[in-house]
């Protein structure tokens, strides 16, 4: 009698672990965006040996269909983590202490693209001041014959 038990238990254990096995997994439809800030010195939109990361910057991850964005601080390396991002297209600029803000960048994040990098360069002028961030604008003007 004890044996057939043994067989038993045996048994439902087995067909507890394939249908444990058979379950799927559920979806995480949230992602990641990382990256840095830095002093971009040479105006060329290229992160290079001796162009400094921006410390304490403020990074906005703005999602196409949310009106607030995410914000995050770049660490004491000026490297930032932005974590459970909801998938979607992210418009992403920082802002320095002095309030001057880098170009601003686009990246998708899916379930095939879960996480994604994006150096954000600010370009001082020679003069201290920075050059205005680069927003891209389509202006469509008809030809006209007259």
């Amino acid at each position: 009698m004890k044996q057939r038990r043994f067989i038993v238990i045996i048994a439902i254990v087995q067909l507890m672990l394939v249908i444990m096995i058979a379950m799927p997994v559920a979806a995480v439809d949230n992602g990641v965006i990382s990256g840095s800030v830095y002093n971009d010195v040479n105006g060329n939109g290229q992160p290079e040996i001796g162009e400094p990361n921006v410390v304490g910057a403020t990074v906005y991850l703005q999602r196409q269909s949310d009106g607030a964005p995410t914000i995050v601080v770049t660490n004491a390396e000026g490297y930032f983590v932005a974590t459970d991002l909801p998938y979607g297209v992210y418009r992403i600029w920082a802002e320095d202490a002095s309030l001057n803000l880098s170009t601003v960048q686009t990246i998708a994040i899916d379930e095939v693209n879960g996480a994604s990098s994006v150096e954000l360069p600010i370009v001082y002028q020679t003069s201290g001041g920075v050059d205005a961030p680069a927003f891209a604008t389509n202006i469509f003007l008809p030809f006209v014959n007259r």
